[in-house]
């Protein structure tokens, strides 16, 4: 299981996060996430069933459907990756992301897409890895950046959003 602490300017307040991956067969697999406010002690969670295709096309091309507690709200979702590698070693890379969510009940979607430069550093210091990625968002119009170090996640956008994530 995958936990970690989460802080952004948005929420303003501290959110325990945990994600887990289950597969159910060779392409299918269930993916639950939930998170705990830990100041008002409210809890959401998501629960998706995904099926993969084309792994050896794309990156990743994931198909499924999605429940989140809150909203309360059932959606369709497609997300697509693909990682085009600019050197040899595949530590200076394009990643192209793209998606689209559907509410059947409300008969809206909602696309997403996103373009990255990502650099990974492996030793930056004695055992330190670091990615860095600057990429722009394609729907809201907006170049965003991360710095990842081992387990702290430091996302920043244009507009001052910010989040920071420790892995536990």
């Amino acid at each position: 299981m995958e936990t970690s602490l989460r802080y952004g300017v948005e929420e303003k307040q501290l959110l325990l996060h945990a994600k887990e991956n289950f597969l159910l067969d060779k392409s299918f697999y269930l993916q639950i996430h939930g998170k705990l406010n830990t100041h008002s002690g409210a809890a959401s969670g998501v629960a998706q069933v995904k099926k993969k295709f084309f792994p050896e096309l794309l990156t990743s091309l994931d198909v499924g459907a999605k429940f989140d507690s809150k909203p309360y709200e059932f959606t369709y979702d497609i997300q697509g990756k693909k990682t085009i590698p600019l050197t040899d070693n595949g530590l200076l890379s394009i990643d192209l992301k793209g998606g689209y969510n559907f509410n059947p009940g409300l008969k809206v979607g909602k696309s997403r897409g996103v373009v990255e430069l990502s650099y990974k550093i492996f030793n930056f210091t004695e055992d330190q890895d670091l990615k860095v990625k600057a990429g722009y968002n394609l729907v809201k119009q907006k170049p965003y950046f991360q710095i990842r170090e081992n387990n702290w996640t430091l996302n920043a956008d244009i507009s001052g959003g910010w989040s920071v994530i420790y892995d536990l």
